[in-house]
């Protein structure tokens, strides 16, 4: 709360005279202070468990102590009044209460109606204790001393009025004076701060328009007022910003210019070279097609190569299979003269036995003379049939073992044909297996090739599409720097600090 100036007693006394609170006014305000004082404290008490009720007004006190401390000093104020104490210590304190409830920003409305509350606690206090009193001495008076007595409480309650018509007055002129005053100290504020804006806008105006002519490198160095320095030292920053931005595009043209012009002519270059490049690939790929087609025609004659050595394979395999056959039917001819042999040796055997018998059976026919004639004839005939069998025999046995010993040779021919045969067939299935393996690495490298083929075809299209976007590339370079050009000569408009 600001200090409260020296005021004098005048302005207490013209409210006093003007409604008549004179001296003999304020001994009658005295004369029913016993019946006022009594009611202070409980019109107080009620007055403040109202404004505990209402948030509005209940918000400016930080605790219950707070308001405690209010009341204590509100009762001191009220016993002034009650007492007719209406003087310069009334009147400062009054102007206090009134400065401290613009302060807080209390509005006239709350504080005009807790006079309300109060006074009217303290009136009807006032007159119940009266009339209590009077009824007690009605006996002992007469109808004109009860209108006196009345007369005198009246005059009191209305003195008690007026005085609270004061203190209200007193309240509520402190209360809009501080907002006069405050309204005066902000218009007076107001218009120190439009002459300082006025001047914040004219300098920066006048540097606003320097910059807007290119003047890049212009400063505001007269420091301004208070917070509007801080739009001067940011006006700075955005000049000093915008200085060295301009100055490093400045550069960077410059830079951007020279890499154009090295850009324009390596395209150039290079656009040449591509093309070069994409001729010799256009002739690369005609010569790889054509030896692409001979790897596809040797690997199609190598499959059929590969099929007639299976075929070639497959004969010898059957050829050996035949052999092997032969070899086991000259083992079977073997084994049928070997048994025939056994045969012939029988025969030759019982045609030994027959001759003997024979010899001994023409002895026997000698000895009994012509009786045995007959028999000796036969004898002698089985003894010719048993040396021609033997004869037989024998040519037989010659013939078998002359048989047995072309079919052992034939047997070995036979076992070295199927020897060579199967040499043939392993010496075929290999050839046969280096000719499948043969055919699938020339289908590979066919495959490879038609790969190669079509990557270098590939590779043709896109060095051909480079050479495009080369010479594109070329002559965006040329325009870049005549656009580089063209900025380098806007950026002369502006004048940096560099």
């Amino acid at each position: 709360m600001s200090a409260l100036p020296a005021y004098e007693p005048s302005p207490l006394a013209e409210r006093l005279e003007f409604l008549g609170l004179d001296r003999k006014a304020l001994a009658r305000l005295v004369t029913i202070s016993p019946y006022v004082a009594p009611h202070i404290e409980p019109a107080l008490a009620g007055f403040y468990a109202t404004v505990a009720k209402t948030a509005e007004v209940s918000a400016f006190f930080s605790n219950p102590a707070h308001m405690e401390h209010a009341k204590s000093k509100q009762a001191l104020h009220w016993k002034a009044i009650a007492e007719g104490r209406l003087d310069e210590n009334y009147y400062r304190s009054s102007l206090a209460i009134g400065e401290r409830h613009a302060a807080i920003g209390l509005e006239p409305k709350w504080y005009i109606g807790g006079y309300g509350l109060i006074a009217e606690t303290i009136v009807k206090g006032v007159i119940a204790d009266w009339m209590a009193v009077e009824t007690e001495k009605a006996g002992k008076r007469n109808p004109a001393d009860w209108k006196v007595a009345a007369e005198e409480m009246a005059a009191g309650l209305a003195e008690l009025v007026k005085a609270i018509m004061v203190d209200i007055d007193l309240a509520v002129s402190t209360y809009f004076s501080r907002l006069e005053a405050d309204l005066e100290a902000s218009r007076a504020a107001a218009e120190e701060t439009a002459q300082a804006q006025q001047k914040v806008l004219s300098i920066t105006g006048e540097a606003l328009g320097r910059l807007a002519q290119g003047e890049v490198c212009v400063r505001i160095d007269e420091p301004f007022e208070g917070e509007f320095d801080k739009l001067r030292t940011d006006f700075n920053a955005a000049a000093s910003g915008l200085d060295e931005a301009l100055t490093s595009i400045s550069r960077s043209v410059e830079a951007i210019s020279r890499d154009a012009d090295t850009v324009a002519g390596t395209a150039a270059d290079l656009t040449d070279r591509m093309t070069k490049q994409a001729s010799a690939i256009e002739q690369s790929a005609a010569a790889l097609d054509e030896v692409t087609g001979a790897v596809n025609d040797s690997a199609s004659g190598t499959s059929d190569a590969a099929r007639i050595a299976e075929g070639a394979n497959a004969a010898a395999k059957e050829g050996g299979t035949v052999v092997e056959g032969a070899i086991e039917a000259m083992g079977r001819i073997e084994q049928s003269s070997a048994k025939i042999s056994s045969i012939i040796s029988v025969i030759d055997e019982i045609a030994f036995q027959t001759n003997l018998l024979a010899l001994n059976a023409a002895v026997e026919a000698a000895r009994a003379g012509e009786a045995g004639r007959g028999f000796a004839v036969v004898a002698t005939e089985v003894r010719s049939l048993a040396q021609r069998s033997a004869q037989a025999a024998k040519d037989v046995s010659s013939l078998i073992q002359q048989s047995s010993s072309e079919v052992a040779t034939g047997v070995g021919i036979v076992q070295k044909t199927g020897d060579a045969l199967a040499g043939i067939v392993a010496q075929v299935g290999q050839i046969s297996q280096h000719m499948r393996n043969f055919s699938a690495s020339a289908t590979q490298q066919a495959s490879v090739l038609n790969e190669i083929n079509a990557a270098i075809v590939q590779l043709d299209r896109l060095t051909q599409e480079n050479a495009g976007g080369v010479a594109q590339t070329s002559e965006a370079g040329r325009d870049l720097a005549m656009e580089v050009a063209e900025l380098r000569e806007r950026l002369k408009a502006f004048r940096t600090t560099a």
